[in-house]
């Protein structure tokens, strides 16, 4: 196993590191559906914002119960698994790129096969 220093030397928020983790995500079943039940949790709390007329810096006022783990506990467990310790600065490019990937993946049009 690497360590943290030799993947935040390869910038962790570049393109190439972050689809490393997201593959890794995806290869666990468990941890993408929390993942991706993280992806559903924000849509819910967006769309009540709204309804609300309420700003972002309200969320944790108006939702103080989440879904746990948070997102930003599972990023940091996946980095810890991969690559050790990582600074807590470096994981919101991560959590954006698992939220992206999960995003992508619930929009993505399901196709009925009618044979």
């Amino acid at each position: 196993m690497c360590e943290i220093e030799h993947l935040l030397g390869r910038h962790l928020s570049g393109k190439r590191s972050l689809k490393r983790i997201v593959a890794a995500a995806r290869a666990d079943p468990g941890f993408w559906l929390m993942v991706k039940e993280r992806e559903m949790e924000w849509r819910a709390i967006r769309a009540e914002l709204k309804r609300l007329d309420a700003d972002d810096g309200e969320i944790d006022h108006l939702f103080p119960e989440r879904l746990k783990p948070l997102l930003s506990e599972l990023a940091d467990d996946l980095v810890s698994r991969l690559f050790g310790s990582c600074p807590p600065e470096r994981l919101a490019p991560i959590q954006e790129a698992l939220l992206d990937a999960a995003k992508r993946e619930l929009d993505a049009p399901r196709w009925i096969d009618n044979r």
